[in-house]
């Protein structure tokens, strides 16, 4: 399916996963009886297989036309801050993005871009008759989130470490500052793709890879805020040096900077492939780039996604073997590259949990988008902010 054009924006191609007829979890019940059918055959699923999302129902928070002049007396301002990009909306409280702002992320100075892009939103609000309530930020990296402030971040420079009191400063208003896949998970339960279930995990497939974990419908944050991060567990002692300072993490096999990284060394390696022409230089070699040769018939590039994707199935597994979730969403930039990617990590999971005879797990890309983060970030200051 080719990407859709809305309001300006390019969207990546979504899918619905599900086991193919194959595979051996028959034995868990009919796809009919379960919540979320996930191992039973295609056909038997309310969602087609590995199709595009159009054919799937789906529950999306309502966005109003842009820009939206009807008054809200209640509304947050939400960020989402990653390493190259900060977005940021003013959310209603029943989800809709009445407002927002994209601007790319100073690299060594991250809390100084969330400040930008708050007093934007908020000079907007005021332009439109928006009463703002409260603030919420998802912030890459370990979150203390008693304090709001960032303990470590190893992909993102914060020049001041202390976001909630830099917000609270400027901005005079609550202010909730959590992890962003943590945010993330919290928008997709509040309005997305997990909406209503209290055990959801998300997976944000990017540059890194971030994860969030709702138990009993509380955030799993750990003791200090450091706590379900996925992306850092080892798959591997031996494998590549990670950012975090461990070798090996999941995120070093199945993010966008490790397809880039493989695929550099598949052409180090002397293999011959399009992607030698795609960029001035081995070094400028994108993960999307990589997608689009596979999506052209390249097999060193269809090889690499094969590897990540596989990889990404061992982390599933893991998941689920640690969380045992009702739903699982998969989101970001990586999960756009399609069934070469999504496929093997649907089998690896199938293969490594085939013997556990485990319940119907649903599987599914994210229902905001890149909305995820801002939606959720809001939505977790409504709910938490005092």
């Amino acid at each position: 399916m080719a990407p859709s054009l809305r309001r300006g924006r390019l969207s990546p191609p979504r899918y619905f996963l599900a086991v193919p007829e194959a595979a051996p979890f028959l034995s868990c019940g009919p796809a009919e009886a379960a919540p979320f059918p996930f191992c039973g055959p295609a056909e038997a699923a309310p969602f087609p297989f590995c199709g595009p999302a159009e054919a799937a129902p789906r529950r999306r928070a309502r966005r109003c036309s842009y820009p939206c002049r009807v008054t809200h007396h209640d509304a947050a301002i939400g960020i989402d801050i990653g390493g190259t990009g900060t977005k940021g909306a003013i959310v209603a409280r029943d989800g809709a993005v009445l407002e927002r702002v994209d601007h790319p992320t100073e690299p060594q100075a991250g809390t100084k871009s969330i400040l930008a892009a708050v007093q934007e939103l908020v000079g907007r609000a005021a332009d439109f008759g928006v009463e703002l309530s409260c603030i919420g930020v998802g912030a890459a990296g370990f979150i203390d989130a008693a304090s709001g402030s960032v303990t470590f971040a190893p992909n993102l420079v914060y020049d001041d470490p202390h976001i909630a009191a830099a917000l609270k400063a400027t901005a005079d208003l609550p202010v909730v500052v959590d992890n962003d896949a943590n945010a993330a998970a919290w928008g997709e339960r509040a309005f997305g793709a997990a909406r209503g279930s209290d055990h959801v995990v998300l997976l944000t497939l990017g540059t890194g890879i971030g994860t969030g974990f709702i138990v009993d419908g509380r955030l799993i944050r750990g003791f200090t805020g450091a706590g379900a991060e996925m992306g850092h567990t080892i798959v591997d002692p031996d494998g590549p040096a990670c950012g975090c300072g461990l070798n090996g993490c999941l995120e070093q096999f199945t993010s966008g900077q490790a397809i880039a990284r493989m695929a550099r060394e598949a052409l180090a390696g002397g293999e011959a492939s399009s992607l030698a022409e795609a960029a001035p230089s081995l070094a400028e070699i994108t993960s999307h780039q990589v997608s689009r040769a596979a999506a052209s018939g390249d097999e060193v590039a269809s090889a690499v996604l094969r590897r990540a994707g596989a990889m990404l199935g061992v982390g599933l597994s893991n998941v689920a073997n640690i969380f045992d979730p009702e739903v699982l969403v998969l989101s970001g930039s990586v999960a756009g590259a399609g069934e070469a990617y999504l496929g093997p990590a649907r089998d690896e999971l199938v293969r490594m949990t085939a013997a556990q005879r485990r319940r119907p797990l649903h599987i599914a890309i994210s229902s905001l988008g890149r909305d995820a983060g801002i939606i959720g970030a809001a939505a977790l200051a409504f709910d938490e902010a005092s």
